[in-house]
């Protein structure tokens, strides 16, 4: 059980998501309700990116008559 958690901790998965957190902790000097303020702030924003992007995604498949077209990559796009 030992080696599985250390080899988990390892996998940069779980190590850069708690490197952001600390680094934002340690500039908000550790104060919890800011650190959710952020947190929340930063959250609606990639969700509001998300929808903007599939918004526009879908007037272009509407200009195009709703054709099934050759998907073209952006700079949203994974």
């Amino acid at each position: 059980m030992r080696a599985l958690i250390a080899r988990q901790l390892y996998q940069p998965s779980v190590v850069l998501p708690l490197l952001l957190l600390t680094r934002l902790m340690v500039s908000l000097d550790f104060n919890l309700a800011q650190v959710v303020l952020v947190m929340l702030l930063k959250g609606s924003q990639q969700v509001y990116q998300i929808m903007a992007h599939q918004i526009a995604h879908q007037a272009a498949l509407r200009q195009r008559g709703g054709a099934a077209v050759e998907r073209i990559a952006c700079r949203h796009c994974c």
